[in-house]
């Protein structure tokens, strides 16, 4: 995501998206690893927690689901980073598919 924010680079998606809805690959590397260390490959340079739950926000009420990877519970000895990982997917997919009700009918 550049500095234009997750509304630019959710609307981009959004214009490219399968308009019979889309999957939500959710790669938990995405996350800067000052945030996110629990995971195989960290990578300097990625999200904060805020950013995804905005994008993810923004992209799920189209989203017909959505899967999580690359968290490590083996690197996460306390817990405190899968809680944090579910407090990004509860805010950031509390919507998912919402947009979608009806689509069918």
């Amino acid at each position: 995501m550049d500095a234009r924010g997750a509304a630019a680079a959710a609307s981009a998606a959004l214009d490219i998206a399968d308009h019979d809805g889309f999957w939500l690959q959710i790669d938990v590397d995405v996350l800067d690893p000052r945030f996110m260390p629990a995971v195989d490959s960290p990578d300097p340079g990625g999200l904060t927690p805020e950013q995804l739950i905005e994008l993810l926000s923004l992209l799920a009420p189209r989203a017909l689901g959505a899967a999580v990877t690359i968290f490590d519970p083996d690197l996460d000895p306390d817990g405190r980073h899968a809680e944090l990982l579910s407090e990004i997917l509860v805010e950031g997919l509390g919507t998912l598919g919402e947009a979608r009700t009806g689509a069918a009918a």
